[in-house]
């Protein structure tokens, strides 16, 4: 596998042409046309952080059915590894021992949750197997509440995307932490 991308330092990041900003931004989060305009029309940013922080309230100022096409961006988990960006074939881990019964499992529960809410299930996998995240689908999946599923999912990915710029930030490029 190759090298982890990095991004950008910010103020590059703010003079980038349209497409090359759509690179950076589908660094963060999966390719998505309409979430990356908006946050393209949005710079200047002085952080990365300050660039999410924006893209969060971008994405909870859209319309219903622009917040699903950008939920629906996102892979199903348990995706087969070709269906997947780089990143999220990282995110989602290495094969466990019944991987064939977890991927089943998991097709089974992407099917179900979709056909109750009409989106894909989108949860912040923070490192954890996917079998452990099991149990999560199965309790979003019997809430039944859309509306807070669909903000829970956007937020999930505002989750990642945090996570991916904390990672994929140059050394000299991510932001000093506070003195104690």
């Amino acid at each position: 596998m190759s090298a982890q991308p990095s991004l950008p330092t910010i103020s590059e990041t703010n003079h980038l042409s349209l497409p090359e900003f759509t690179q950076v931004i589908s660094l963060l989060f999966e390719p998505t046309a309409l979430l990356t305009r908006r946050i393209y029309d949005a710079r200047p940013f002085e952080s990365y952080d300050k660039l999410l922080g924006r893209a969060d309230e971008l994405i909870r100022d859209l319309s219903p059915l622009e917040q699903l096409e950008v939920v629906n961006a996102h892979p199903r988990i348990g995706e087969k590894a070709t269906n997947l960006s780089a990143l999220s074939c990282l995110e989602q881990g290495s094969k466990s021992a019944n991987e064939d019964a977890v991927m089943a499992k998991w097709a089974e529960l992407n099917r179900e949750y979709e056909a109750v809410y009409g989106f894909r299930l989108v949860v912040f996998v923070n490192g954890r197997s996917k079998e452990s995240l099991l149990p999560i689908a199965e309790e979003r999946i019997a809430h039944g509440n859309k509306a807070k599923e669909l903000a829970t999912g956007l937020s999930e990915m505002v989750a990642i995307a945090r996570d991916r710029a904390r990672k994929l930030q140059a050394p000299s490029s991510k932001s000093p932490s506070p003195k104690i």
